[in-house]
């Protein structure tokens, strides 16, 4: 869920962006290092770790979204009886990472993220495939990054 101090970082930038104030020109190296993210689920949050360099900005923060996609396959059984059952949910938060002295910004988010429909009353279920997909983007330097586990 966005808090109002969080519209309103996402609107800013937004609006900065479209009128041509970016700083994206200047951070066109700023990266998110794949080898530095991950990306977990514990059944009721979604924990994404990420790093992204090279930020060349004339800010002490950034802002960067995170997008967290859980899909989930199980299988329940009763008897003879057989379901296969596919859900999803996805979350999304909008943040300010601080900026280091060396142009790294490392961050953690932690989404509250739950999927439904996993458990049938009187079937024995398992989970068959569980897929976890972050995508990543820094509304200020223009870097995105799509991690899938």
């Amino acid at each position: 869920m966005l808090s109002i101090g969080t519209t309103l970082a996402t609107s800013a930038a937004t609006m900065a962006l479209l009128a041509g104030g970016s700083t994206a020109a200047q951070a066109a190296d700023a990266h998110f290092v794949p080898e530095a993210t991950e990306a977990g689920w514990d059944g009721v949050a979604a924990t994404v770790t990420f790093q992204e360099v090279d930020v060349a900005l004339e800010a002490e923060a950034t802002t960067i979204s995170v997008k967290v996609t859980v899909d989930v396959n199980v299988t329940c059984t009763r008897g003879q009886s057989i379901l296969d059952i596919r859900r999803s949910a996805t979350a999304l938060e909008v943040a300010e990472y601080p900026l280091a002295e060396d142009g790294t910004v490392a961050g953690t988010a932690k989404l509250p993220l739950e999927v439904t429909g996993l458990k049938v009353p009187g079937y024995a279920c398992v989970t068959r495939n569980l897929t976890i997909t972050a995508a990543l983007e820094d509304f200020w330097t223009g870097a995105t990054l799509v991690h899938e586990t």
